[in-house]
Order: C-alpha cells, then structure tokens, then sequence
C-alpha cells in the first residue's frame, strides 16, 4: 500500500494545532485517490469526502467506455496549439477528476489536500506545502522541492531519458487538468523548449544541467530548490 508523506505530514501538521482532519483514500484510475480535509462540521465534511468519492469514481467509468470530456477534450486542442503535443485523454484524466472532487469539496470543507496518482491540489487558503520532485530513475530520492501555497502540482517524467531530454517536469497551476495537461506536454519538449513556453506558468524542470525554473510564478508557486 502507497503510503502518502505529503497527507501524513498535512495531518500530523494540523492536529499538533488542534484541528483534526479527516482523511480517505479509495483505489480509482488505476491508482488511489486521497483526500485530507478540515471543517467544523464533521458529518457535512464525511458527506463531501463521499461526494468528492463519487465523482471520481464516475469519471473513471466513463473513461473505461470511452466517453469523451469536453472540458479535457478543449484542454488538448490548446495545448496541442501552443506545443504540437498531442495527448490521448487517459493521460490528463487524473487533473479533471482533482478539479471535480474539489468541486465536491469547496463549500463544505474549510481546507483540504487531494491527491491522485501523486498529482496534489491544495484547497483553502493560501499555504506552504513542500512537496518533492520525485526522480524517475529512483523513488526513493528526490530531484528538488517546490512550495505549493494554492492550486495544482503535476510532475511527470521519465526514465532514462534520452541524450539532451528532460527527465522530469513539474507544472504549478491554479487547476489541476492545466498542471495536468502542461507537464505532459512540457516533457515531451525538453526543458530548453518547456521553459520558453512556460509564460506565466511556475515550471520546473530536470535534466542533465540540473535543476531549472521558469520566471513565471503561476498560481500559488514558490521557486524549486534542492532537496
């Protein structure tokens, strides 16, 4: 069982100050979906978790029978547009269902950590969660840290990357599908491509030269550092 550090830590975070969460995970879209949420009201925050659940749970149907979005489909063309990246739906499938399980959650929670497939969005109020830029050639090290405050991070990569290609770009997004849809694309590029394009994006990205950020700071983005 995937242990999750970023809402071990959340929790722990927020109990040591007297405000307990309540915390769910449930196996959706060939991975786990996780929810870490805050409120006064606990029977009114575990009927949004369940909410919050069902969504999830109903895009992952139709995603097995093919249904296409039109909010993923309209994600793609303009993606598609700015990078000549195409992508199938499957592969930003996991920021739609974090942008709809928030959905769930926004007017009944006071704050709260999703987390899909190691995609998080922060609901609530502007914070600092230091979250690690996993290497993709070693999950037990990580690249470097970005601080999500709000929105979305999205980090995709790839092993053994080829000579002169990026092995791994992280996206801070003020939704999950844009965080989602940009790594995906960005990857494919390498980071010289990646970083010009991020114009008012927060990027971040990993290859043989290191550890390079885009001057745009996105929504809720601090700049990476080292581990």
């Amino acid at each position: 069982m995937r242990i999750n550090l970023v809402l071990c830590l959340t929790l722990a975070a927020c109990r040591a100050k007297g405000h307990p969460g309540i915390s769910r995970a449930w196996p959706e879209l060939g991975t786990m979906f996780s929810v870490a949420a805050w409120g006064a009201d606990s029977e009114r925050v575990f009927r949004a978790l369940e909410a919050a659940h069902d969504s999830v749970d109903h895009i992952d149907s139709l995603l097995q029978r093919h249904v296409a979005f039109a909010a993923i489909d309209s994600m793609r063309r303009a993606v598609h547009q700015r990078t000549g990246v195409a992508m199938p739906v499957d592969s930003i499938a996991y920021g739609y269902a974090l942008d709809r399980a928030a959905m769930a959650l926004a007017n009944a929670v006071d704050s709260a950590l999703l987390d899909v497939g190691g995609q998080y969005y922060w609901l609530g109020r502007p914070t600092h969660r230091a979250v690690g830029i996993p290497d993709p050639d070693n999950t037990l090290r990580s690249l470097g840290v970005v601080d999500l405050q709000a929105g979305s991070v999205r980090t995709q990569g790839q092993r053994n990357a080829p000579r002169g290609g990026a092995r791994s770009v992280t996206v801070l997004a003020p939704d999950a599908l844009a965080a989602n849809a940009w790594a995906a694309a960005l990857l494919a590029l390498g980071c010289d491509r990646a970083l010009a394009l991020a114009q008012g994006m927060h990027v971040v990205c990993v290859d043989s030269a290191g550890v390079r950020s885009s001057t745009g700071a996105g929504a809720g983005a601090a700049p990476a550092r080292e581990p």
